[in-house]
């Protein structure tokens, strides 16, 4: 079938290819709002851990507790505890931020079997719109946060809240331990959250799939049902003629 006459049916079945083109422009509006719940925006801000004197300034400081002190910080701002004082510095309820990490050990424990409780646990917090992981530098005190979010600003607003949470936390943990001052550990972010968009390409290409999909179907199930039509209509004239033909044998035979 040519494509101008693809087009004539089109132009004559208006009502149909309205509904198609509408149900396409849905199937679209739906991928793009289902991508909404999937994090497209990262950022990832660095955390110094440091003694009040700046041990690392200090050619005669030795920074390896310090870089103890960062793996136990790292695992420290899973907590929900900390979570709570970085959702506060972000101005996002704590129930929409998950976390993970440190990453660190031996590779065999990421082969095993997670408990079904665990598992259950893992599920609810994928739904989370703000993603958090921890990871401590191995020959550094330093801690690397990345927020995954809604969007850019999203992530970055609470890459840069980790910080300001963390710190609120460590100083009151100071505050009701009565910490001397010189033992105090001095948390400082080694400048701003960096920022950045994934998945966008992805999502493009979700709704220019959903939007050609419902468009080539719903045509190719307009020009069926025409040509359908066209074979039946067709067929009952060859039937009339044929019909036609046997009356006049017949009419001839008397």
């Amino acid at each position: 079938m040519e494509l101008n006459e693809i087009f004539k049916i089109l132009r004559k079945r208006w009502i149909a290819t309205g509904v198609v083109v509408a149900l396409a422009v849905a199937a679209t509006l739906a991928v793009r709002m289902s991508s909404h719940s999937v994090p497209t925006g990262v950022a990832t801000a660095q955390i110094l851990v440091d003694s009040p004197s700046s041990e690392l300034a200090n050619l005669n400081q030795d920074p390896t507790p310090l870089i103890s002190r960062a793996s136990v910080f790292a695992q420290v701002m899973t907590s929900n505890t900390v979570l709570a004082e970085i959702g506060k510095a972000a101005g996002v309820p704590a129930d929409q931020l998950t976390a993970s990490g440190p990453f660190s050990g031996s590779g065999e424990v990421l082969n095993t079997i997670t408990p079904a409780e665990a598992r259950s646990s893992q599920i609810v917090a994928e739904k989370a719109p703000y993603r958090l992981t921890f990871v401590a530098q191995q020959d550094e005190p330093v801690i690397t946060a990345t927020v995954q979010g809604p969007t850019e600003l999203d992530a970055a607003r609470v890459a840069n809240a980790v910080y300001t949470g963390t710190r609120a936390y460590v100083d009151a943990a100071q505050r009701e331990g009565h910490t001397p001052s010189e033992h105090k550990v001095t948390l400082r972010q080694l400048g701003p959250a960096e920022a950045g968009v994934v998945n966008h390409s992805s999502r493009t290409a979700m709704e220019i799939a959903a939007l050609l999909g419902v468009l080539i179907l719903g045509v190719l199930a307009i020009v069926g049902f025409e040509a359908l039509r066209r074979r039946d209509r067709e067929l009952a004239g060859v039937q009339h003629d044929l019909e036609l033909e046997l009356r006049r044998h017949s009419a001839q035979s008397w």
